[in-house]
């Protein structure tokens, strides 16, 4: 061997030292959360009454421009007069809440973006949860308009559907 051949060798020795530590470096790393997500519950002190995790809600339709959820849950007790409630769609509040006895309704506002920041379309949905003795219905409904359900659907498979009623403290 040749003395440039011993330089070769020493230089890819101490490459692939060099490589092998970064590597159990790389392997070694370990997700951790430092502090806690501040949400609108937390921070007004609201109680929770109900939750709804839909994951991704599911819509029917038979025209293809009106979209309707219904769901069934086990009931709950509520008491829409005696008290004031708030309903939260991913932990942002309804507009136009309307609380009765046993029945919270509330409707929601979702804007869509384009890559370039002007707004593609805006899905509105109407929520009504009502409070049996028996069991709790969800009805959501919503419109077609300007491809609106694509866009809510895409945004529910990644942020999710989660559905509250909270009391006001």
């Amino acid at each position: 061997m040749k003395w440039y051949h011993y330089i070769i060798c020493f230089a890819l020795i101490v490459v692939g030292v060099f490589c092998s530590i970064e590597l159990v470096d790389m392997f070694n790393k370990k997700s951790q959360e430092f502090g806690t997500a501040i949400t609108i519950e937390t921070k007004n002190d609201y109680e929770e009454i109900s939750k709804f995790d839909y994951g991704s809600i599911e819509f029917d339709t038979e025209d293809y421009v009106n979209f309707t959820n219904i769901s069934v849950f086990e009931p709950i007790q509520f008491d829409g007069k005696d008290k004031n409630y708030l309903l939260l769609f991913n932990s942002q509040p309804a507009n136009n809440i309307v609380l009765t006895n046993g029945k919270i309704s509330g409707d929601i506002t979702l804007s869509f973006y384009n890559l370039d920041g002007t707004k593609a379309t805006t899905a509105k949905l109407n929520v009504v949860i009502e409070y049996y003795a028996s069991q709790t219905k969800v009805t959501i409904t919503t419109k077609n308009e300007n491809d609106s359900v694509a866009y809510l659907t895409t945004y529910m498979e990644i942020n999710g559907a989660v559905l509250k009623v909270v009391e006001r403290g």
